[in-house]
């Protein structure tokens, strides 16, 4: 467990070297998988008055004694999970409140650790989200869900498509999210990710880098 808290240690001022350097003003941005708001916070420092997070946050805890309580204009959360579908789906909880309850997902944990609960929770696929927010622009998207990132991105397809955000920020290195990623003709950013960052930032590759 110690190994776990300075392997977050590392990866926190690694994230905020990069959030220091990422050009994010005005931007519209995505948390998937809130947690205790480290994203979001960051975000709200950066996006200034023109800009807008949407953050999501399905662990009742979570939600009620953090995001719920963070009162930003600019600033909306959910207490519901993002998914490929629109439903209702199982949540393997390993805490309600403590260091585990960061691998709390809808999908079971590849940890040595067993879940203490699984609870039927709100599911909703971005695309549907992004068709009750009358389709607004989105920027940057940032998806940390314990190993449930893919179904998330199948379920905006069409947002990706559309809209088009410049940065999408994942915490897994999976196959199948790479595969999707450069399908959309999304690219690694060798700027970011050559800081040595276990996420993956894939930025959208534009006519002009593509000449």
């Amino acid at each position: 467990m110690i190994e776990e808290y300075k392997i977050k240690e590392i990866q926190t001022l690694e994230k905020k070297i990069i959030m220091e350097m990422m050009p994010i003003e005005g931007f519209t941005c995505l948390d998937v998988g809130f947690s205790r708001g480290w994203f979001t916070r960051h975000f709200l420092q950066k996006i200034g008055k023109l800009g807008k997070v949407y953050s999501w946050e399905p662990n009742k805890f979570l939600f009620e004694n953090y995001l719920k309580k963070w009162k930003f204009k600019n600033l909306i959360g959910y207490n519901y999970a993002l998914s490929h579908k629109t439903g209702l789906q199982k949540y393997y909880i390993y805490s309600h409140e403590g260091f585990l309850s960061g691998f709390n997902s809808l999908e079971p944990a590849q940890i040595k650790e067993k879940y203490v609960a699984v609870e039927e929770i709100k599911t909703k696929s971005l695309d549907d989200w992004w068709e009750e927010v009358n389709k607004c622009k989105v920027d940057l998207i940032k998806i940390d869900c314990e190993g449930h990132d893919y179904k998330i991105l199948l379920g905006g397809k069409k947002m990706i498509q559309e809209s088009k955000p410049k940065f999408i920020w994942i915490e897994s290195n999976d196959e199948s999210v790479s595969k999707y990623m450069e399908n959309e003709n999304y690219v690694k950013n060798n700027q970011f990710n050559g800081l040595g960052l276990s996420d993956t930032i894939w930025e959208k590759l534009t006519k002009e880098k593509q000449t």
